[in-house]
């Protein structure tokens, strides 16, 4: 279903501009001729995509600094375990 929204001077000149550069680029596929509704909503989608990109990000950044907290020598040991081999040595005498 189709709606009418109100859109200023300004961004209906914006949105014919990105409607042709789309057009001229071939940016969406099977599409040769790009109308206002594909070009909003092609913009939409992008936004979208940016909104769940930023997302992830902010998602990892904050997992990255997960160990600040924890106690040094507890690390250390860790790392120090990760070191040591756990197969016993091989003998072919």
């Amino acid at each position: 279903m189709l709606k009418s929204i109100k859109v200023s001077e300004k961004n209906y000149e914006e949105i014919k501009n990105l409607s042709k550069e789309l057009e001229k680029k071939h940016v969406i596929p099977y599409v040769e001729k790009v109308n206002i509704n594909s070009t909003i909503s092609f913009a939409l989608n992008k936004a979208k995509e940016n909104l769940e990109m930023l997302e992830k990000r902010k998602k990892f950044l904050s997992a990255a600094g997960g160990w600040k907290d924890i106690d040094e020598n507890l690390v250390k040991e860790i790392y120090e375990g990760r070191k040591k081999g756990t197969r016993w040595g091989i003998s072919l005498d």
